[in-house]
């Protein structure tokens, strides 16, 4: 019979319980109960008629980007009108992994839906410390390293806003564990879920080929080329229903986004002490960035081309062709969004590497958890 992995599960139940104790505060403090108020509606965000009497506001005009998905778990198949309400239909809607997993938990009921998305995010918790606990245990150290999983910037901030980002970064920590595995059927169940929950995920999937293809695996190659079929299609089909997104992601050179970013500037005006604090935590986590892109140009200059270093690589390149400045001008965005990358670093120095591969992420931290202090003030205010 085979052995429960003790420690990592009792890792996993810490990371769980915390996670559920941070929630439950600031849906009764910030939110006066309302489990909605988690998916930061903007004041001026419209709503279809059927959620404007079950859906908080928050005193934002603009609110955060989980409303949307939000809007996508009550109506994955777009059948219901609320297109219309949603920013950009064919970038979120090819997001579709955590709404219509919420959907289908709650079997379609709208009074049920809400808690299921936060239960998924709860459930990716207690996963992504599990897996990360036996990682941690395979390369000789303690389950413990496991909680640190609640560090990650996208964990803190899907945790705060709801966002999808931290169950993707659940299957960036899964990747990496089952690669090592003789039974492949769970990586390749990962390489088939992770594009479906944010786009960023085929990147895995081309870091698995890629790695295939050099070693010469080729039924590798070829099932990993195969898991991307599902993603594909659904992609296909978004593009079929929807209109093209304009929107001007992409760099006019290499790292544009980040040149611009440093030297714009943050964009927080220094109007209390705050405010001055946030500005320059908000220069040490865009300093983590660069540090970031330096660490994956190391590892291409060296040709470290084992997965988790190939990943990281293919990510940095990635990250890099992103020119939009909102995306860099805060740790919020560019933390959760370039997850993957900070995440697979960081992975390098637990295996062995030097710990300044967990620098990156580790410099995200203040500004995140700045902001984690005045949610929790403004919630232990409400609760008081």
């Amino acid at each position: 019979m085979r052995q429960v992995p003790r420690a990592a599960v009792l890792a996993a139940t810490v990371a769980g319980l915390v996670a559920a104790a941070w929630l439950t505060i600031n849906i009764a403090g910030a939110y006066d109960g309302d489990y909605s108020g988690l998916f930061y509606t903007g004041a001026e965000s419209t709503l279809p008629s059927e959620l404007e009497a079950h859906t908080r506001r928050v005193d934002d005009p603009a609110g955060y980007d989980a409303q949307f998905y939000h809007l996508l778990a009550h109506d994955p198949l777009m059948r219901r009108g609320f297109a219309e309400h949603i920013d950009n239909l064919s970038l979120r809607w090819r997001r579709i992994g955590v709404p219509a997993l919420a959907w289908m938990l709650a079997a379609g009921n709208d009074e049920y839906i809400d808690y299921m998305y936060v239960a998924i995010q709860l459930a990716f918790v207690l996963l992504g410390t599990y897996w990360l606990a036996r990682y941690a245990e395979l390369q000789g150290r303690h389950a413990a390293w496991g909680l640190t999983f609640l560090l990650v910037p996208a964990v803190l901030v899907s945790l705060d806003r709801m966002t999808i980002d931290l169950p993707l970064a659940a299957l960036c920590v899964a990747f990496t564990l089952y690669a090592t595995s003789p039974n492949r059927a769970a990586l390749y169940a990962v390489l088939i879920v992770a594009p479906l929950v944010r786009e960023t995920g085929i990147i895995l999937t081309a870091g698995w080929f890629v790695h295939a293809a050099l070693r010469r695996y080729r039924r590798a190659m070829i099932l990993s080329a195969a898991t991307a079929g599902p993603t594909i299609a659904w992609w296909g089909y978004v593009r079929s229903q929807t209109w093209a997104d304009g929107t001007d992601w992409y760099a006019s050179y290499p790292l544009s986004g980040i040149v611009e970013r440093t030297f714009v500037g943050s964009g927080i005006p220094p109007l209390s002490a705050w405010l001055q604090t946030a500005a320059a935590l908000e220069e040490v986590a865009n300093a983590g960035m660069w540090l970031a892109f330096a660490l994956a140009g190391y590892l291409a200059w060296k040709r470290s081309l084992g997965l988790l270093e190939l990943t990281a690589i293919l990510f940095a390149l990635f990250d890099s062709m992103l020119g939009r400045l909102d995306i860099w001008t805060s740790a919020y965005a560019a933390g959760r969004t370039m997850s993957p990358l900070l995440l697979l670093l960081a992975l390098l120095a637990l295996r062995g590497r030097s710990w300044v591969f967990a620098a990156p992420l580790l410099l995200m931290l203040p500004r995140i958890t700045l902001q984690y202090q005045a949610q929790l003030k403004a919630a232990l205010q409400g609760l008081l």
